[in-house]
């Protein structure tokens, strides 16, 4: 099969630049060069579920390429709405001297973009070796000031907590089988983590936080930091107009 023949299908132009090591403009101008006989592997194993983000082991996120590996949450691109709050909360309190911990880390996206983006000293936390493994290699590639730490959600003294967590109820389906279970599910209504989070954070002293949420737990959350006393708080929503995340003043 020729190469004009499979550039309309999904993933193509990707895939076979990745193959070949050429760029796009290489592909059109070639195209009636066969197709690499692996092209056809991948795309079986996509079709399978299995997400293409770990077979070239590269996500991007906020407009940096990063790696990624199995048994690490894929970034998505609703979380960058995080990395923007907490990027305009910190200009917000101007302060070069902050300390800022991201919690539930993963493959460190969110505490590297913050790192890249303020003066800031970021601490990124996950409970997962796998996870600690992928974020210091994508904080050498970024070549970045964070420290990474593994430990139970944090146990550090900060003045910002930003956190993607697992939110995601336990009766819900994953979108696919291959992505590791502790990185999506947080209890029956989703939100044991959330709560976790947010009083220890209080309880440290935390001066604000910056937290992912779903779509359908805005009310639940609302009732929770009414009940624990915070009262300045604001939920804000993503590019599709989503409930996507939390920001709270623990000041009141």
């Amino acid at each position: 099969m020729k190469i004009k023949e499979v550039l309309n299908q999904k993933n193509a132009i990707y895939i076979l630049t990745k193959l070949l090591n050429k760029d796009k403009t290489w592909l059109f101008l070639n195209d009636d060069l066969e197709v690499p006989k692996k092209y056809f592997e991948i795309q079986e194993k996509i079709k399978e579920g299995y997400p293409i983000e770990y077979l070239f082991k590269e996500v991007f996120f906020y407009g940096d390429r990063f790696y990624i590996d199995e048994g690490v949450l894929i970034p998505r691109d609703d979380t960058e709405i995080i990395v923007e709050r907490a990027i305009n909360l910190i200009n917000k309190i101007g302060n070069s001297k902050l300390k800022v911990v991201d919690c539930c880390s993963g493959s460190g996206v969110i505490a590297i973009e913050i790192a890249k983006h303020t003066k800031v000293k970021v601490i990124a936390t996950d409970i997962s070796d796998k996870a600690i493994e992928v974020a210091k290699i994508n904080v050498k590639m970024h070549k970045v000031d964070v420290e990474v730490k593994k430990c139970d959600l944090f146990d550090i003294k900060a003045d910002i907590l930003v956190a993607n967590p697992p939110y995601v109820e336990n009766s819900w389906k994953k979108p696919n089988r291959f992505e590791p279970d502790i990185a999506f599910f947080g209890g029956e209504d989703g939100l044991d983590f959330v709560k976790k989070i947010i009083l220890k954070a209080k309880d440290l002293n935390y001066k604000a936080c910056v937290i992912e949420i779903g779509f359908n737990q805005k009310k639940s959350v609302d009732k929770f930091l009414k009940t624990i006393g915070i009262k300045n708080y604001e939920f804000f929503n993503d590019l599709a107009g989503n409930v996507r995340g939390v920001e709270i003043l623990m000041k009141n």
